[in-house]
């Protein structure tokens, strides 16, 4: 995995608990490590793209790109490659593979970052949004905190036109994938307020990370704020097991106790759930 930041990140990289995520450090050694895939995706992958691991969901890779490199990333196999975008050959062949498995009502775009190439993910719900078996679409995207200005632009009026029309017609989710409070700067939250208006249910991820986020007082204000500008906290995951990465995951027993403490201290709706997503198939099990 290549190093990579925005602009906008550059920005706000002195600030230690952002750094810690994107810079990589002297001891960082990325171009020897054999990754595994904890989470079985490429035994699971149908057609290119297109993940179908859970009876009736399916995932899709739109791509292997994001406008920057997360160092805890579980897909740190893949992602930056080239070879991972999608064509439009291989979007006919999710959508056909989607037809004649009506068993699939459920549909996460993932990658990569779909909002970061947005022509593409454009291309895929436009294709997809007409499926009748499929009821619920969601995205997991960090744009928001890797480049919110960007939403300003033409190419995403057109994407957010067409989100907001595939949710007056089925259930529509946008997973926001946040780690830290310093990163809700207002720029970000702009961004949040325009996907709000797409009329989409926001929901946040957050992955517990040594010396980054695991701590009380900083997830008890990264959750509250988040829920007072609508988006619903939903999952805080322990760090896949990704080797290589161990160094960013947090021992079980401190998230835990870090989990009750929110718990009495948040509204329900701000409390999300800690799981661990198990490695042989089980998936997300709460801790």
């Amino acid at each position: 995995m290549n190093e990579k930041i925005t602009p906008f990140l550059k920005k706000l990289i002195e600030i230690d608990a952002i750094k810690k995520q994107y810079l990589i450090e002297k001891n960082d050694d990325y171009s020897n490590l054999n990754y595994n895939d904890p989470l079985m995706e490429d035994s699971h992958e149908m057609v290119k793209g297109l993940i179908h691991k859970y009876k009736n969901r399916a995932l899709i890779k739109v791509s292997y790109q994001c406008a920057a490199h997360c160092r805890f990333c579980t897909r740190i196999r893949q992602i930056g490659k080239k070879e991972g975008t999608l064509d439009s050959k291989n979007i006919e062949d999710i959508v056909n593979y989607l037809k004649k498995h009506p068993e699939i009502e459920d549909v996460i775009l993932s990658g990569g970052d779909p909002l970061y190439t947005p022509k593409l993910t454009f291309e895929i719900l436009d294709k997809i949004k007409n499926i009748e078996s499929i009821k619920v679409i969601r995205i997991g995207t960090r744009m928001p905190f890797h480049a919110p200005n960007a939403f300003k632009s033409l190419v995403y009026k057109n994407l957010f036109n067409l989100i907001s029309k595939i949710s007056k017609e089925k259930p529509f989710y946008i997973l926001v994938h946040i780690e830290h409070p310093k990163e809700l700067v207002d720029e970000s939250k702009t961004a949040i307020k325009k996907l709000k208006k797409l009329g989409v249910t926001l929901l946040s991820q957050t992955v517990m990370l040594k010396d980054i986020n695991d701590d009380l007082t900083t997830l008890e204000i990264m959750f509250r704020e988040l829920y007072h500008l609508g988006v619903i906290p939903y999952y805080l995951y322990h760090c896949d097991n990704v080797r290589g990465l161990e160094n960013f995951a947090v021992e079980k027993n401190k998230e835990i106790e870090i989990a009750r403490e929110l718990r009495k201290n948040l509204s329900g709706i701000a409390m999300p759930l800690l799981v661990e997503d198990i490695e042989n198939g089980f998936g997300k099990i709460p801790i």
